[in-house]
């Protein structure tokens, strides 16, 4: 069905060059934090974490600019943006001054363009698609986004396995964001909210129309219950996937590639079912929403009990994906049913601040939870939270009346 839709598989194709380009830019930026700072994790934790300040920063304004400017201009320079960062980062590499503050700088820099481009692609995706597709297409952009995490990092290992140097690398990664921006030049993207196009921008407004609709979400609970309670689930999973889970492995005796090949399946169950879901789901309630949730959380809680057999664990970490993948096509396109073409843009903005920030901070969770629980109790709690929150969501969604 998507074929027919010629600008938006366009753009589709540029986005996944752009994400396996991410894929390789991140790989490479945590060996050259890890070679710069000697593996000193404390060091490493600073640098991360100032990466993603600019998600509280810039997120409020990447809506509010994606609702008031034209989306395709800032997709474009955002993509060129990154290309020249990318560019630059590699020239810091091939002269081997990449230093702690040069690599904050790139991290930040890459993640401010990153708030900008990311609010004016989903926005733009609903006016690309017809109302019919546009759960097709959301299943697709999140079949890209997993597909281009788990192509990125082994494409970057290849690459410097064979090419030897991380900055020559590099220029493959700036090559995915030029060819990205000529797919965005290439289609015609429909501007936003035209009764604001062309009128004055200040930092002052733009934060002013954010905190409005903060405001005007509050009073639209089923759009609150999304983007609150998922943002909450986020918080809790970013530390499992990323932390814990590893760390349960390596507890148990298992090598760095079997995190490896836990990492690939559940990225492998989710492109599996993104495929298998947008062709049978029809309810993106927020009921819906927080039922995958819970069944998510209830799958998470239950993953340490697989650890007694290795295959059964790595089918239990591809189900996970599975069920994931639910809530990834259903969220953004339950966002999208709940807004209007003035505040698209903010609503994915605001979400997409809310994520981020529970994601930065889900390391801190999870390492707190460590210290009084073994891991593996640690993953079941953060499970059963999950569920415990969309529960509550689900139930609040069900008594609410819009």
């Amino acid at each position: 069905m998507l074929l027919h839709e010629k600008p938006f598989s366009i753009l589709l194709g540029g986005n996944f060059l752009s994400r396996v380009g991410d894929g390789v830019h991140d790989f490479i930026f945590i060996i050259t934090v890890l070679k710069v700072t000697g593996s000193n994790l404390v060091m490493a934790g600073i640098v991360y974490f100032f990466r993603f300040i600019p998600y509280l920063v810039l997120g409020p304004l990447g809506g509010a600019l994606a609702d008031r400017l034209k989306r395709k201009s800032l997709m474009l320079n955002a993509d060129i943006a990154r290309m020249f960062i990318t560019t630059a980062f590699c020239s810091l590499l091939i002269i081997d001054q990449a230093g702690l503050i040069a690599l904050t700088l790139v991290g930040m820099l890459m993640t401010a363009f990153r708030t900008i481009f990311q609010p004016a692609f989903q926005a733009a995706v609903p006016s690309l698609v017809s109302a019919q597709n546009l759960p097709t297409a959301n299943a697709a952009t999140q079949i890209v986004a997993e597909a281009g995490g788990l192509v990125g990092p082994g494409f970057g290992a290849a690459a410097l396995a064979i090419i030897g140097h991380p900055g020559l690398v590099l220029l493959l990664d700036a090559a995915t964001y030029l060819i990205s921006a000529i797919c965005v030049w290439l289609i015609s993207v429909p501007i936003g909210n035209v009764s604001e196009v062309g009128k004055e921008l200040t930092l002052k407004l733009l934060y002013s129309e954010f905190w409005q609709n903060i405001v005007h979400v509050r009073r639209k609970s089923q759009l609150y219950i999304t983007i609150v309670y998922s943002s909450i689930c986020i918080l809790l999973v970013g530390g499992a996937l990323r932390i814990l889970i590893p760390m349960m492995l390596k507890s148990e005796g298992y090598s760095d590639s079997m995190i490896g090949y836990a990492m690939s399946l559940t990225a492998f169950g989710a492109i599996i079912g993104a495929i298998g879901f947008s062709k049978i789901a029809n309810d993106f309630s927020t009921h819906s929403l927080m039922l995958y949730w819970c069944l998510y959380g209830i799958m998470l809680s239950i993953l340490p009990v697989c650890m007694f057999n290795m295959i059964t664990f790595l089918v239990g970490c591809c189900l996970l994906g599975g069920v994931g993948s639910f809530v990834d096509v259903i969220l953004p396109t339950n966002i999208y049913h709940l807004s209007n073409e003035a505040n698209l843009g903010k609503n994915f903005s605001l979400f997409s601040t809310l994520a981020n920030t529970g994601e930065a901070l889900s390391g801190s969770f999870a390492g707190l939870l460590v210290l009084f629980f073994s891991v593996s109790i640690g993953v079941t709690m953060i499970g059963l939270l999950i569920a415990s929150t969309a529960y509550i969501g689900r139930l609040r969604s069900m008594r609410s009346h819009e």
